[in-house]
């Protein structure tokens, strides 16, 4: 995936692909803007169109935080931006409600992609390969030559000679194909059994608990302030004694992570792209009976109730420790069992990050059940893009002993996360039975 390059031509592709064109792209745009994920938003509706249209032309490069303050909110020239995070808070914004549009059927049915990278202003555009792009040409040209000529008694020969060819383009694509990508091999291997399932993939997420501030906090943070066009961006900074825990209400079942819908939209979309269909339901409120012998996708970790109840036959589980901290365990080696944990960082960051990906064949579900989660929404998000590379998990699934897509299979990665965005991962563990 290619950063904006000529708004006179391509802009943006995938290797071995012909960049969108403009009025592609303009065209995803447009369905974008008019998504259910973008309609109650003004402001992100004017973020994405504005910046999309400074990359057709050619000004992608000049797209700062202060013109974007000025331009689109409204902010005068002058205004320090150290404090006033309106244009972070709307990128994060942004790309919250991207990833929502493309976990929609519209959304992952789209040829052309729009997306706005982390730590970035600029966007990204990218062609999204259709499964008829694999089909060699000259034997589509072969097949409508026959149709053409009709099967005539003095045409057979040259329309057996014809087949016989198209045959030996099927093979020789397919020999190509498997000999020269050994990872796109074992890709498929680990994902046959969801792609060849009757069934779309049901994907539970995870179910955080969120806590919003009462009107009365809300009130009390305000006093005083400068007025602020969405209050409920804007941290809290009461005295603490000022507060009670009433004024901190639960929300429950109407928030998902950053990580996990990033990892929800790599999977969507890889499966789109094979054709197979997905139901994403939150794990809450999915019963048991709900998934009876059907391929199932967990993600997330200790929000997930599902993740937390299915693994209990596995042998690296997660768990919650007194102080707070999630950590994934060994659960074999008695006293001396491994464990992989991370600082506990009020505000959620973290430096690096921990995850697991699973493939259960026999599930308790009765079915097929895989899961990605890391201790932190950054390795959610990474084991979530791991699954669906086909370079990346095929590399780690060769390394793995022969005949591990017949069995059950755990891998441990470790990923350093540079700003937000979790880096290439390296394996630490893997246990296969």
């Amino acid at each position: 995936m290619l950063r904006v390059q000529t708004p006179s031509h391509g802009i943006g592709a995938g290797p071995g692909r012909a960049a969108p064109a403009v009025e592609e792209v303009r065209q995803q745009l447009r369905s974008i803007l008019a998504s259910p994920a973008f309609h109650g938003s003004k402001r992100c509706q004017q973020f994405l169109e504005y910046v999309c249209e400074k990359a057709f032309s050619g000004e992608a490069g000049a797209l700062k935080e202060r013109m974007i303050a000025i331009e689109v909110f409204g902010r005068q020239p002058q205004t320090e931006l150290g404090e006033d995070t309106i244009v972070r808070v709307g990128a994060r914004e942004v790309r919250k409600r991207l990833a929502q549009y493309y976990v929609t059927p519209d959304g992952a049915a789209a040829e052309v992609r729009i997306d706005l990278p982390l730590g970035s202003y600029s966007p990204e555009f990218r062609r999204v390969a259709a499964m008829h792009e694999v089909v060699p040409p000259m034997a589509a040209s072969i097949v409508a030559d026959g149709w053409e000529r009709g099967w005539h008694g003095k045409r057979l020969p040259a329309m057996l000679g014809s087949g016989l060819l198209l045959l030996g383009l099927a093979a020789f694509a397919a020999v190509e194909l498997f000999s020269a990508s050994p990872n796109a091999q074992a890709f498929q291997r680990f994902w046959n059994p969801v792609f060849r399932s009757s069934d779309p993939l049901l994907v539970a997420m995870a179910h955080p608990l969120v806590y919003h501030p009462s009107g009365r906090a809300i009130k009390l943070n305000e006093d005083g302030l400068p007025p602020q066009e969405f209050p409920m961006q804007r941290a809290l900074q009461v005295p603490p004694k000022a507060l009670t825990g009433a004024d901190m209400i639960p929300v429950f079942n109407q928030y998902v992570g950053v990580g996990d819908m990033v990892a929800v939209t790599e999977v969507s979309n890889m499966l789109a792209q094979r054709s197979k269909r997905v139901r994403i339901r939150l794990a809450s409120n999915l019963e048991f009976a709900d998934m009876r012998r059907a391929p199932i996708f967990l993600v997330g970790s200790i929000t997930n109730r599902w993740t937390m109840e299915l693994q209990g036959t596995w042998r690296y589980r997660f768990s919650w420790t007194p102080g707070s901290v999630t950590v994934i365990s060994d659960s074999q080696g008695g006293g001396d069992r491994r464990q992989w944990s991370i600082p506990q960082i009020d505000d959620g960051s973290a430096p690096e990050d921990y995850f697991m990906v699973c493939r259960i064949r026999n599930s308790l579900t009765g079915g097929f059940t895989l899961a990605a989660a890391g201790l932190k929404q950054f390795g959610t998000e990474a084991a979530g893009r791991l699954l669906a590379d086909p370079d990346q998990l095929g590399a780690i699934l060769q390394k793995l002993p022969a005949g591990w897509e017949s069995k059950n299979l755990q891998v441990v990665l470790h990923a350093q996360v540079v700003g937000s965005t979790p880096a290439q991962p390296d394996v630490v563990a893997w246990n296969v039975w």
